[in-house]
Formats: C-alpha cells, sequence, structure tokens
C-alpha cells in the first residue's frame, strides 16, 4: 500500500529528558537498581502518548496479530521498535512520519475497492523493528455489480487486442498462402496444356506419313523451317513450309 505522507513532529524525547531530575553521586545505587523499572516506564509512556497522538489507529504490541476493517485501523507495532522509538527520538520522528498515512492509505484502498464492486475481508498492517510497514489482504471477493475494476478491464483490452493483431498476421499469411497456390495451379495447367499439345502433334506423326516441304535462303534456315513444321513451332523469320498429309 502506497502512502504519501507529511509531518508535524515535535522532539518529545528532549522534553522528556529536561524533565528528569539527574541523580546525584549518593544516589547513583538506587538508580542502577531501577534502571529496567524506569525503561519499562518509558517505553509505556512513549506508547500512551503515542496513542493520544495517533486516536484512529489500534496499535498492537502483542504477540498475536489482530486485523482491521474498513472502519478500523489496526497497526501491529513490533515490541523492538515501540522500544527504540521511545529511545530514540530521530527514529521515533521518522515513525511517526510514516504513521500519519496509515489511515488515509487504507481508507483510500477500502473506496477503491469499493468503486470496483469488490470487498475486502480484514486487512494486516505490521510494522517491523526497523519501521517497515507492510499489508496483506485477507481476501477478497466480487459484488454482484457490472462495474469492473479499471485495471481487469484494461487488461482484457490488451488481450482483445493482441488477438485481433494475430488473426490480421493470420489472415494475411493465409492469404497469400492462397495466392502462390493460385499461381502455382496456373503453372501446373499451362504445362499441362503444352505437353498435351505436344501429345497430340506427336500421335500425328505417328499415325501416317507426312511429306514436309520448305524453303529458306540457305540450309540452315531450311532446316529450321522443317523442325518448326514437325514440332508445331513458328518458323523462322525469312522462310516458309506447306506441310502435306
Amino acid at each position: 500500500m502506497a502512502m504519501e505522507i507529511t509531518s508535524n513532529y515535535s522532539n518529545y524525547a528532549a522534553n522528556y529528558v529536561d524533565t528528569v531530575k539527574k541523580p546525584d553521586s549518593k544516589a547513583s545505587a538506587e538508580v542502577k537498581v531501577n534502571t529496567s523499572v524506569n525503561s519499562k516506564d518509558k517505553v509505556q509512556a512513549y506508547y500512551e502518548k503515542l496513542c493520544k497522538k495517533f486516536p484512529n489507529i489500534t496499535f498492537n504490541t502483542s504477540s498475536g496479530l489482530m486485523s482491521g476493517n474498513e472502519n478500523k485501523v489496526v497497526l501491529n507495532l513490533s515490541s523492538q521498535c515501540l522500544e527504540k522509538m521511545a529511545n530514540d527520538p530521530k527514529f521515533a520522528k521518522k515513525v511517526e512520519f510514516n504513521l500519519i498515512g496509515v489511515v488515509q492509505g487504507q481508507n483510500n484502498m477500502f473506496a477503491q475497492a469499493k468503486a470496483d464492486n469488490a470487498v475486502i475481508h480484514g486487512v494486516t498492517a505490521v510494522m517491523d523493528t526497523d519501521g517497515n510497514v507492510s499489508v496483506t489482504c485477507g481476501g477478497m471477493t466480487r459484488t454482484s455489480g457490472t462495474k469492473q475494476s479499471s485495471f481487469v478491464m484494461g487488461t482484457e483490452k490488451k488481450q482483445k487486442e493482441r488477438l485481433e493483431k494475430k488473426r490480421e498476421e493470420r489472415k494475411v499469411l493465409e492469404e497469400k498462402a492462397v495466392k502462390k497456390r493460385t499461381e502455382r495451379k496456373a503453372e501446373e495447367e499451362s504445362a499441362a496444356e503444352r505437353r498435351a499439345e505436344r501429345k497430340e502433334q506427336m500421335e500425328k506423326l505417328t499415325e501416317g506419313t507426312y511429306k514436309v516441304s520448305a524453303t529458306g535462303t540457305d540450309v540452315k534456315s531450311v532446316t529450321q523451317n522443317i523442325v518448326a513444321a514437325v514440332s508445331g513451332t513458328s518458323s523462322s523469320t525469312g522462310g516458309s513450309f506447306d506441310i502435306k498429309a
């Protein structure tokens, strides 16, 4: 969950330190004895201050995780993170800065889901030791509305466009293939016609004896005219011939 956040944090720790009475040398032993107690009190005091500063967030510091919903923002806060915040003003300032956007971020998430006719079933937000927040949804279901998610609609549109493009490409390839087959068929038919003509001419030659006469300016042209007459091709320029059965 992305959050845009701003902060007007003030240095609570400095004010807290100023209010603590420094022990004199005679009371040093007593201070050492009460160090752990004072540390717990400091964390508890900061925790109470944090809850007051962010009344719209329920901070859970127990070992078990709590889930929030549309009307309740719950943040599972690491006890180590809470202790660091209580003892490190700079770290606390950074974390509190991030906390400002938690409520609005969750509200936006539920609002977007509702706009897309979807229902989110529980949200679990966890802040780790370093103050990083991770959010998971317990589940999401679609309602009976007809409105679809803009993301889903965009995805479906892209898929349709890709399918249409593939169909067009396939159509062009098929048209080219048909054209090639037509051209090849025409060539085969033409070749078959030529073979049939040659066969017919050969059959005529074998049916009887033909007398072929040809004229020309020289032996070469006469020979060419005779060959042309027998094969059925055009005679060479300058010659003529007659075929008599």
